[in-house]
């Protein structure tokens, strides 16, 4: 017989592990055992549904969701989980469709649940005018955006005002699209005043307090009424204890820094948002894991930004507080020497890192070389036509995010040593024109110890887009004295990005990716798995083949 809590212990034990595929894997067993007919016991299908919403994997929940609602095995909690899960993978539409249903379900049996269908049917409406207005700035003046508009504020109103001691997040919302209102000039007949609501609301979070610490989500509730009365210091002393709640897990975070930049409009540039983004995005990337995209030339000043609000952190959290923000700033320092290889129509083709040519020869002094992948770049016409390569002639390469650089293209001047895809899979490339000095990377002398708690990160172009830190599901597996195998998610486009320890020392060189990658170290069987090349193994193998020797 199958064992409901065996399962679910198994799946929170995946989902700690940020194993996607294992989660993927069990909620497959799961849904094959409903279509054969067994019932779930009492909260079952909730909390396997709460785990996977913690970490944000909306298309398992969905896939459960799903069968259990085929096999009749729902109630109105888990039809609300599978209308989060629509939303959230911006299926609007058929979102709608079940809050609607739901929310007239529920109006007399369930008042708590038909709170929370009004929520999310609120969000929705709230999605639709963001992501129409965010885009077009001028679209805030058509009739459907602004019917949008009031539809989300009023309908998160209503259920605000049914309970407002306990429905604080519904009226939150609904300071901040009434203040959104505001700035877009969309008038809301019969709308609230967004500062004597946001002081409502933070009156009864004084109250609250008055019973224990407020938590995880009253902190992000009082931030964002802080934010309506302009009150930055208090915004930012709710956003600091909110992120050291480790309760607040990827759903939480990545909503709030949803909420604030698409909602709000915070940005980099000015405060309260070049204070309050750099520490969610950093406290993100360390719980999650996930991904935080950097636009072309906004690096520098997305690492200036870091370091200007460390100080003002430390005063609110102290120094341990900060060593987040820090160790986030190590890594957009780390960003900036990656490059996009681009193909001769000047599209991403992969990617590549700048090392100082000593690291790997001496003889080659502090000379900045790339390297990137055979299957990226190569001279060998056999490469080209197995796996495509470019010829060094042919690629382009750019460097988005790094001001000392800044819109320059290079051309590749010299091919110094490569090794087939088969083998170490690298290129290593001198540019013309030579490229300035910079800082770059530590090496690893070792790399980190399996102990199913390890990560790796990779930064580069996945889809040729723009960059991106690739935090996510990214467990380090296995390695032997040539490989390395991680569940940091990558894509094509991600070819030849630099693989780091959680040190940010650069460990590898990233080549590949598949479902079923052979285990390492003899051991039987795949698993789905990133692979890099062990930066050593290919110093040793520059040694080997003599290069750069007089």
């Amino acid at each position: 017989m199958w064992d409901q809590g065996a399962f679910l212990e198994k799946l929170r034990l995946t989902v700690d592990r940020f194993d996607r595929e294992g989660a993927a894997r069990l909620c497959g067993e799961l849904v094959a055992e409903l279509h054969q007919g067994t019932v779930l016991g009492e909260g079952v299908a909730r909390k396997a549904l709460s785990l996977l919403r913690r970490k944000a994997w909306f298309e398992q929940m969905e896939t459960v969701s799903d069968a259990l609602l085929f096999t009749g095995q729902d109630d109105a909690q888990i039809r609300r989980q599978y209308a989060q899960a629509l939303i959230d993978q911006n299926k609007l539409t058929a979102a709608v469709y079940v809050l609607e249903g739901l929310v007239e379900r529920t109006a007399a049996a369930d008042p708590q649940e038909n709170a929370e269908a009004r929520g999310l049917l609120g969000r929705v409406f709230k999605q639709l005018y963001v992501n129409a207005v965010n885009a077009d700035r001028t679209a805030a003046g058509k009739a459907v955006n602004r019917r949008h508009l009031q539809r989300a504020v009023d309908t998160y109103l209503t259920a605000y005002r049914a309970a407002p001691s306990t429905h604080l997040w519904h009226g939150i919302n609904a300071v901040a699209l009434a203040a959104r209102a505001v700035r877009d000039g969309v008038p809301l007949p019969d709308g609230p005043d967004p500062s004597a609501l946001a002081r409502e609301i933070l009156a009864t979070l004084e109250a609250r307090k008055q019973q224990g610490p407020l938590a995880y989500w009253d902190l992000a509730t009082a931030a964002e009424a802080s934010l309506a009365l302009d009150d930055t210091t208090s915004a930012l002393l709710s956003i600091a204890q909110y992120v050291q709640q480790l309760d607040a897990d990827a759903f939480e975070l990545a909503s709030t820094l949803r909420q604030l930049t698409e909602v709000w409009g915070l940005t980099l540039d000015t405060p309260p948002g070049s204070i309050l983004l750099p520490l969610l995005q950093s406290q993100l990337l360390q719980r999650k894991g996930g991904r935080v995209d950097v636009p072309a030339g906004k690096m520098d000043e997305t690492r200036q930004r870091t370091v200007e609000a460390a100080p003002v952190l430390e005063k609110v959290l102290g120094k341990e507080g900060v060593v987040t923000l820090g160790w986030y700033k190590s890594g957009l320092d780390r960003a900036s020497n990656v490059a996009k290889v681009l193909n001769p129509a000047g599209d991403g083709f992969g990617t590549g890192y700048l090392i100082r040519g000593g690291d790997l020869v001496p003889a080659f002094g502090d000379e900045l070389l790339l390297l990137t992948n055979a299957h990226v770049a190569s001279d060998d016409p056999a490469v080209q036509a197995k796996y495509g390569s470019l010829h060094p002639d042919d690629a382009g390469i750019a460097f988005e995010s790094c001001e000392a650089i800044g819109d320059r293209h290079f051309r590749v001047k010299e091919l110094l040593w490569t090794s087939a895809p088969d083998q170490l899979d690298a290129t290593l490339l001198r540019l013309d024109p030579p490229v300035p000095s910079l800082e770059t990377y530590p090496l690893a002398k070792r790399l980190p110890v399996v102990d199913g708690v390890q990560k790796i990160y990779v930064i580069g172009h996945p889809g040729g887009r723009t960059l991106s830190i690739s935090l996510n599901d990214n467990l380090l597996l296995d390695w032997d004295d040539r490989l390395i195998h991680y569940r940091s998610p990558t894509e094509g486009g991600s070819s030849g990005s630099p693989v780091f320890n959680q040190q940010w020392q650069l460990i590898g060189l990233h080549h590949a990716g598949g479902m079923s990658m052979k285990k390492l170290n003899g051991q039987d069987g795949t698993y789905a798995a990133n692979e890099g090349i062990w930066i050593q193994r290919i110093i040793k193998a520059l040694g080997e083949a003599g290069v750069g020797a007089a």
